[in-house]
């Protein structure tokens, strides 16, 4: 199979994955919670997984594409697999189990992950790492919004 193909297959398995795990009525559960400033509406949610996906596709096309298969090279394929599962992973907590605080505290693990990414992809696939590094950028404030979610959603009135 083709680097293209097999990054095209791995990242559709993955939304579809974070889409089983996350259940019917996402919208609808956006919808229901009081939202902080600055949060984007349902359009751009999707706009920002779309972006998040053409990432993992480039990364994971030039990567899969390498012919010598060496330790480091293997270290981001796996690192960039267990970022797409522990995304998906995510929508257990906050929409299925609807765990706003576990939710936010699964943004510290996973941006150990990523930030090990970027590393791993720096000594191999700079480019690759840059892009990372913007998701990292996105994922500060989601780490935020996900706080204040939290806090918005859990005050007594």
């Amino acid at each position: 199979m083709s680097p293209t193909l097999s990054a095209l297959v791995i990242c559709i398995a993955a939304a579809a994955l974070e889409g089983a795990l996350a259940g019917s009525g996402v919208r609808q559960r956006l919808a229901a919670l009081h939202m902080p400033p600055y949060s984007p509406p349902f359009a751009v949610w999707l706009l920002i997984g779309l972006v998040y996906y053409a990432i993992c596709f480039v990364v994971l096309r030039h990567l899969l594409a390498i012919d010598a298969v060496t330790p480091p090279l293997r270290v981001a394929l796996a690192l960039v697999i267990l970022v797409l599962v522990a995304n998906a992973l995510w929508s257990v907590l906050f929409f299925r189990r609807r765990d706003l605080r576990g939710s936010f505290i699964a943004f510290i693990p996973y941006a150990v992950v990523v930030s090990a990414l970027v590393l791993s992809l720096s000594r191999i696939y700079p480019l690759g790492a840059a892009l990372f590094l913007c998701y990292c950028i996105y994922l500060l404030y989601a780490t935020w919004w996900g706080y204040r979610l939290w806090l918005l959603n859990t005050q007594k009135t």
